[in-house]
């Protein structure tokens, strides 16, 4: 539904399971749950399942800021993806700097490609170039930590995407958009033990990324906990420069040596392509499921056709990349950060989907159901389009 700051998001969150709506109900501000104990007695609770899937399914609101600064002037921001051909990179980086020049910005963007030593020298070449801010979907601390002194130093507003929970100071980032992907994976396993009470479970991670990382261990552990007949078949690990390489092979290898395996977990939809592949190969659609977060038109487009996905947790990353150059706004002008516990602002629209609630187009991007843009122009003084 919809993504608000951690702080509120988790208030809700509580509130919401004890009244089995989990989270924003008829507001729509998130559809995630931090209870796992669905489960009891060895049986699945499928009432409180259908719940949770149910509320994940309604549609976001705006529930963002209601004022902003007028834009900063003359300003030059960089986009760093974590790779651009990885679009869950690509989408929200694309779309903040679309909303960078509609505020006047002069822009550049710098792909290291999934590289790690190339987004530690994209980070250096965006001091040299003099970059007033950098939004980085995807860079973590544990990969550019040590350079985060010297750019909030040379005074570089600095946006990340990477779900780390470290407050604003002189050695992190200036704002995070959380991007944590526990919550997803906690209703994604849901979904999956909703659907399939006896599932076994392929649970595939990208542990370079901390919050990948942490929907992959929140996906494990909410299924032992909502379903006790549910297992993890196997698990397996990857880097993203070997997502179009390598990975289909090693996905389509753990199909054929765990031949019990009846769902997939991708880590994100990108992967996801690659996986739902690697099923179509194997001769598996049809007896092996994929579920994943995103929303990408391919994998909406093989959720519709049946092609391997089973069920997208979308989020629209160009609402992301709006919301991202609103923070960025507001730090050139020495504002607060959007948001009241100190990561900055998550005001973007997220959706469950499966066959039963698809968008009636699936071959473009899903944003949001909603006109953020223009909601994003009114706030910043500009025309609507």
């Amino acid at each position: 539904m919809f993504r608000n700051h951690r702080g509120r998001a988790r208030a809700r969150l509580t509130l919401a399971a004890t009244a089995l709506a989990l989270a924003l109900g008829a507001t729509a501000c998130s559809n995630t749950t931090d209870d796992a104990s669905v489960a009891a007695g060895g049986s699945v609770d499928t009432a409180k399942l259908q719940k949770i899937v149910d509320a994940a399914m309604k549609a976001p609101t705006w529930q963002g800021p209601t004022s902003s600064p007028k834009p900063a002037k003359g300003k030059f921001v960089i986009d760093i993806p974590c790779a651009q051909a990885a679009v869950g990179c690509s989408r929200p980086g694309d779309s903040f700097l679309a909303a960078a020049k509609e505020l006047g910005w002069r822009t550049q963007m710098i792909d290291p490609a999934g590289d790690p030593q190339k987004l530690q020298a994209a980070f250096q070449q965006a001091v040299q170039l003099g970059a007033d801010g950098i939004f980085a979907p995807g860079a973590s601390k544990t990969q550019v930590g040590s350079l985060l002194p010297k750019l909030r130093k040379a005074g570089i507003k600095l946006i990340t995407m990477a779900g780390e929970l470290d407050k604003p100071s002189a050695t992190t980032w200036d704002a995070t958009m959380q991007n944590d992907y526990a919550p997803f994976a906690k209703v994604l396993a849901a979904y999956v033990a909703l659907k399939d009470p006896k599932a076994k479970v392929l649970v595939v991670n990208d542990s370079e990324y901390p919050q990948v990382n942490s929907g992959f261990q929140a996906f494990k552990k909410a299924l032992a906990a909502y379903c006790p007949t549910c297992s993890v078949g196997a698990t397996l690990d990857f880097s993203i420069v070997d997502l179009q390489t390598t990975f289909p092979q090693k996905v389509k290898a753990s199909l054929q040596s765990h031949p019990d395996v009846t769902w997939v977990y991708a880590p994100y939809d990108f992967a996801g392509v690659q996986i739902n592949q690697a099923i179509l190969q194997a001769g598996l659609v049809g007896k092996v499921k994929t579920v994943g977060t995103d929303g990408n038109p391919q994998n909406l487009q093989a959720l519709a056709e049946g092609q391997g996905q089973t069920a997208s947790y979308a989020r629209s990353n160009e609402w992301v990349g709006y919301a991202a150059a609103d923070q960025m706004n507001r730090l050139f002008n020495g504002e607060k950060i959007w948001g009241t516990d100190g990561f900055g602002g998550e005001n973007y629209g997220i959706q469950l989907f499966d066959k039963s609630n698809l968008p009636s187009d699936t071959k473009t991007v899903w944003s949001g159901g909603y006109d953020f843009r223009n909601r994003y122009r009114e706030l910043w003084g500009l025309p609507k389009s």
